[in-house]
């Protein structure tokens, strides 16, 4: 990995938060692709009847543990870099995925925005046979108690990857390709299982994106 240390972030990385803003302000302002996406998803029998195919039940059941494990791996990893001058090339990289991945995935998603804006899932809303109310992702409200909608905690450990080019920026298209593909699939997933709505899946990518670059941003401040 050819790390870089370099205050400027690429453009290609501001050009995909710019166009995943984009994107994911079309089901927030037409609440109907919301709707119609989740729709899909149900009936008797659904138009996609894809819920327990053996993939989509992997990433449902394992997406976050896996994640988990990745961050405690690049944790032993920049443990063992602090203290040997061989790994010194791999301190700041490590510290980027441990603290990134904790502060986005972890803390903003999940703590953050899962937990206030209180968003109920799609099979909690009276429209697909729960009791709560549907709610416009923009909004925040009184729905679900834990563990809510917005935004998706799993679809943020698949577009987190997209942010590594922050670290490596000479294959910088690869992650963001492995990025938007894996967040995307976790994302079919995750409405595959009636647990999320297409605008959660989508404000996913530039909140994790911009989280990851705040951690970059003061990486580098602090390793001047």
């Amino acid at each position: 990995m050819h790390t870089s240390t370099t205050n400027e972030t690429p453009a290609l990385f501001w050009w995909l938060v710019a166009i995943s803003i984009g994107v994911a302000m079309v089901p927030t302002v037409w609440v109907a692709f919301d709707l119609d996406a989740a729709a899909l998803f149900f009936g008797n029998p659904p138009a996609l009847a894809v819920g327990h195919w053996w993939w989509v039940e992997l990433i449902n059941l394992y997406i976050p543990a896996v994640f988990r494990v990745v961050l405690l791996v690049a944790l032993v990893a920049w443990v063992w870099a602090r203290w040997h001058s061989r790994g010194q090339r791999w301190r700041l990289p490590l510290a980027f995925v441990v603290l990134a991945g904790i502060l986005g995935p972890g803390l903003v998603v999940n703590n953050g925005f899962k937990d206030h804006w209180q968003r109920a899932r799609p099979y909690q809303v009276v429209d697909f046979g729960g009791t709560q109310r549907f709610t416009r992702a923009a909004v925040m409200t009184d729905q679900c108690q834990e563990n809510c909608s917005f935004v998706s905690g799993h679809v943020s450990c698949g577009f987190f990857w997209v942010a590594l080019m922050l670290i490596d920026r000479k294959r910088r298209v690869i992650w963001a390709i492995t990025g938007i593909a894996a967040g995307l699939l976790i994302g079919f997933a995750r409405m595959a299982d009636g647990a999320h709505w297409l605008s959660d899946v989508l404000w996913a990518c530039p909140i994790t994106l911009l989280s990851s670059w705040l951690v970059w941003k003061l990486l580098l401040l602090f390793n001047k």
